[in-house]
């Protein structure tokens, strides 16, 4: 008989093999789950996590075509489709650098490889289950985004017994991080590394550095535990976007070299490549890179058909027109038919077209961009939009660059960095004026539309702002300060109702939204602490 059981336990089994989710089904049944579920792919495991919540994943690696095993962990964890306290392990028969590294990222909680018997399982499974359910209270308060709760219950039970609590400390750090509390979270890993250098440790206070603008500090921070631990991939992306931040490209450029060797199967690590390689003139480089984020984000979450367009400038830069068309042709067909594939592969022909100078086969693919764009205007990255503004503008085709441009500035209107790379179009074309004006008139409208929705709230409407930030979101949503501005109108309401069931979900959905686009905005960090209040109260 079990010492210890599944009992109330939700688990889901993922794998293309229906006699493995059989046996492995049948090594579970003893220990009385709750519930069990089986997928035969990763896009079934994906639809049964946004549906249903797990305690436990038994995912393998290799799952046939489509997403594999890591891929699927990736988006959970990135979709927040797993709880904080739930366990997802990764079944395997190879154990290679490649599959490890590659999960560098997103850790599983576990791996096992195959074959293991159900003594095996059951072992691994009541170790991890059993770590994490010391940490159970906290889980509970980190699931209900009540952070600050979450903090005091760490500092409890430190407190209690100081010692060994790895988890507990790595856990308070990351919450700190996560209110804002950079000073505290600072102190929190010095005071640890006084007592030990924890490479963990040292490479959250590079992060904490990074994210305070100390970037000389974290600099040297990341150095020195690159040095120590040269397979210390999160130390050498850490480095990399410090290096990236204070304008040392070529040296960045290396550090990302040095990353990918070791851990290849990033689509975002190689796309950064890519992206810092072409800007370093280093077209071959790019190319290489872009070809592999287009490969492996075939099924990833942060896979992004706009990595065309970035392989089509690197190919041309190296006089190489007839390659690159071919490249776009090939991925035209070979992935998903979509209006996203006839955007980017339009825009990344018209790319190849304009720095050509074949302007009659540019119109043509712009043509075909713009004939999907109203599906994609919203949410074109900055990226993206500059390349179709520049096409714009080359064929002369102002009208259209205005359009583009007047969404981007709704989006990004804070961004001066940005939009300076706008007005540089516009003057190239010999257009500064109309492109300054526009830059302006757009500004304004978005000042305008934020007033009257904090009008309305400082009016005591707050259903009426509700109702238009969200509005307003819709149409710009990649637009923080709107994100914001509706989850304080939201919190307002609930103040002053007492009612939290309508919309408190909804406002932390637009906290999340609005500090994913800006993850250094000081009104995330504000209203966060706000929402926790009424967190409780709904508890």
């Amino acid at each position: 008989m079990a010492i210890w059981n599944l009992k109330e336990k939700s688990i889901l089994i993922v794998d293309d093999f229906e006699n493995m989710r059989t046996l492995v089904r049948e090594m579970l049944m003893p220990l009385q789950p709750d519930k069990i579920i089986a997928a035969r792919s990763g896009n079934d495991a994906i639809e049964l996590l946004e549906k249903h919540t797990f305690d436990l994943v038994l995912c393998d690696y290799r799952l046939g075509s489509g997403r594999d095993g890591q891929q699927v962990l990736e988006e959970a964890r990135h979709r927040n489709l797993l709880s904080y306290d739930a366990v997802f392990i990764i079944i395997s028969a190879e154990n290679t650098s490649r599959m490890v590294m590659g999960a560098i990222d997103y850790l599983p909680d576990d791996y096992i490889s195959k074959p293991f018997t159900p003594s095996e399982l059951h072992n691994r499974l009541e170790k991890i289950i059993y770590k994490k359910s010391k940490l159970k209270n906290i889980s509970t308060a980190i699931n209900d985004k009540n952070y600050s709760k979450a903090i005091a219950l760490c500092e409890q039970k430190l407190q209690e017994n100081p010692n060994g609590q790895t988890d507990l400390l790595r856990t308070q750090g990351e919450l700190l991080v996560k209110l804002g509390r950079l000073d505290d979270a600072e102190q929190l890993y010095q005071d640890i590394l006084k007592k030990r250098g924890i490479p963990w440790a040292r490479l959250a206070l590079g992060q904490v550095l990074y994210q305070q603008g100390n970037y000389e500090k974290a600099k040297i921070q990341f150095e020195s535990l690159i040095e120590e631990c040269p397979d210390y991939i999160a130390a050498l992306d850490g480095l990399a976007g410090t290096l990236e931040k204070m304008g040392e490209l070529e040296y960045c450029q290396t550090i990302l070299t040095q990353a990918i060797e070791k851990s290849p199967k990033s689509a975002r690590r190689q796309r950064k490549l890519a992206t810092i390689a072409l800007q370093n003139g280093s077209h071959e480089v790019a190319e290489k890179a872009y070809e592999n984020a287009i490969a492996e984000g075939r099924f990833s979450c942060f896979g992004s058909l706009a990595d065309v367009g970035g392989l089509a400038k690197s190919m041309v830069y190296q006089g190489k027109t007839e390659e690159a068309i071919k490249s776009i042709n090939r991925i035209k067909k070979n992935f998903k038919q979509s209006d996203e594939n006839r955007f980017h592969t339009a825009l990344a022909s018209s790319i190849v077209y304009r720095e050509t100078n074949q302007l009659d086969k540019c119109q043509q693919d712009l043509d075909t961009a713009f004939s999907v764009i109203d599906t994609q205007a919203s949410t074109l990255n900055p990226e993206v939009a500059l390349e179709l503004t520049q096409t714009c503008l080359t064929l002369d085709k102002p009208e259209l660059a205005n359009k583009v441009v007047k969404q981007l500035v709704n989006n990004h209107f804070d961004n001066e960095q940005l939009l300076d790379q706008v007005k540089k179009l516009y003057q190239q074309a010999g257009k500064l004026e109309e492109g300054s004006a526009l830059i302006q008139s757009s500004k304004q409208e978005i000042v305008k539309i934020n007033n009257e929705g904090v009008k309305l709230a400082q009016e005591g409407k707050l259903e009426q702002s509700i109702d238009f930030f969200v509005q307003a979101a819709k149409g710009m949503p990649n637009n923080a300060t709107i994100n914001f501005n509706a989850a304080y109108s939201m919190i307002r309401q609930m103040k002053a109702t007492g009612d939290v069931s309508k919309y408190l979900p909804l406002s932390r959905h637009f906290l999340e939204q609005g500090h994913k686009i800006d993850p250094q905005n000081q009104k995330y960090f504000q209203l966060i602490k706000l929402a926790e209040e009424f967190g409780n109260k709904a508890a």
